[in-house]
């Protein structure tokens, strides 16, 4: 990985050291925030230029997936664009990283996975487009369900889609490749990114895991 912009929020100044440390050795990467992110408040975070932040589970006295969602709506109403986050944690836990994806993250960093677990996701999110979290996730899961309200708005987005845009979708949902969907629909692989985005937007969503989780909810898994 090179060049990312990495912004280090919440945890001691002992666990923050080390992060750095780690980071900071990978090729150009470069820590522009560091805070224990006590009294800080989403709009002055959102003035942070990163292309990665870590985000610490426990953030002070609120919890990071609350930060995150007012981070990513303020950052809708405001038109900004925010970089991949990733929620830090002790220990793996599945759930855990669902939690963080339908929050706007797009994975978990977990301390027991080592530092090089850390360096590996964090140079994933190089990838504007990264969904790997959801992918290693979604043959883990049960059934999901979504509300009927839910599923009608989708359902009424998701009908303004073109046949060669569905074919994308349907595609993506089978969880291929970028170059497999380009070949299924005919598109070009910044067509199908474009698609994919496309349809983010239409759904509200602010990362492609949560759009992937999303479908899986709406059933899309199985067409």
């Amino acid at each position: 990985m090179s060049g990312l912009r990495i912004a280090l929020l919440g945890g001691s100044d002992t666990i923050r050291a080390a992060k750095r440390a780690v980071l900071e050795t990978s090729n150009e990467n470069q820590i522009v925030f560091d805070s224990d992110g006590y009294g800080l408040l989403p709009q002055d975070f959102l003035a942070v230029t990163f292309d990665v932040a870590i985000i610490e589970q426990r953030l002070g006295n609120q919890s990071a997936f609350d930060y995150i969602r007012a981070l990513q709506s303020l950052a809708i109403v405001r038109q900004e664009k925010v970089g991949r986050i990733l929620v830090s944690s002790q220990f793996h836990e599945t759930q855990l990283r669902l939690t963080a994806i339908e929050a706007g993250a797009v994975d978990c960093v977990f301390v027991s996975e080592g530092f090089d677990s850390l360096i590996e996701k964090v140079g994933a999110c190089a990838d504007v487009h990264v969904d790997f979290a959801i992918r290693e996730i979604l043959p883990k899961l049960g059934d999901l369900t979504i509300s009927q309200e839910g599923f009608q708005s989708a359902a009424i987005a998701l009908d303004t889609l073109s046949k060669s845009e569905t074919k994308v979708v349907k595609a993506y949902c089978e969880l291929k490749s970028l170059p497999e969907i380009s070949t299924v629909a005919g598109l070009s692989i910044v067509r199908v990114n474009n698609t994919l985005t496309k349809v983010q937007t239409l759904l509200m969503l602010f990362t492609r895991s949560q759009l992937l989780l999303r479908m899986y909810r709406l059933g899309a898994l199985a067409l």
